[in-house]
């Protein structure tokens, strides 16, 4: 499985992905975009062409309509939704928290709380927002700026895996307890990460283009 975040709107290093290596899914953790709707379907759609299994949550830089969009060019948005891939539940939450900057799609922490509680249990998430303190949202002055809510629901519910993005400085591959949690990094810069799957056994690697 392909495990990308952070597009925004640069699509040649994902050609240059799609065209050199085949993936079973494509977990795409929100920022397709810089705003723009149709780069928005034009790079979905671009993902689409190669894998038939395509599944995303918007960002906080992805334009507001898209939480409301269940399916768009043949990829399914898990934001607040669930579906099935090889016997695995998976569902998702996109956007950020609350930020100083008043990006598009911004949630307070309760709000995501009431959304990960209304998600309920997935074998599998796909998250905008990392986690908090998990070594994945550390801005460049060491100060962590992920979800609570979200590090809360990964303790309670032990997901097998959490694919998040957003913080472009905090690529990693890290345990929450039970949980293999991945910030691929940002794709725009030719980041991105590789995961195997195997019954409850699940493993990561993160490459580079």
């Amino acid at each position: 499985m392909l495990a990308i975040s952070d597009v925004h709107s640069s699509s040649p290093k994902l050609k240059l992905l799609l065209e050199r290596e085949s993936f079973d899914a494509v977990f795409l953790a929100g920022d397709i975009s810089n705003g723009d709707m149709e780069d928005v379907r034009k790079i979905l759609g671009y993902i689409r062409d190669f894998n038939e299994n395509v599944f995303f949550v918007p960002g906080n830089m992805d334009p507001a309509p898209l939480l409301e969009i269940r399916e768009l060019e043949g990829c399914l948005n898990l934001h607040r939704n669930k579906a099935y891939l090889r016997g695995y539940s998976i569902g998702g939450v996109g956007g950020g928290l609350i930020s100083p900057f008043m990006t598009r799609i911004e949630f307070t922490e309760e709000e995501l709380s009431l959304m990960l509680e209304e998600l309920g249990k997935v074998d599998l998430l796909l998250s905008h927002t990392p986690p908090f303190d998990s070594g994945l949202d550390r801005i460049r002055s060491g100060l962590s700026v992920g979800s609570k809510s979200l590090k809360y629901y990964i303790e309670r519910e032990a997901p097998l895996l959490c694919v998040c993005g957003h913080i472009h400085e905090s690529r990693g591959i890290e345990r929450i307890r039970n949980t293999l949690a991945i910030n691929p990094g940002p794709l725009s810069r030719g980041n991105y990460a590789v995961v195997d799957l195997e019954g409850e056994e699940v493993n990561s690697r993160l490459l580079n283009l």
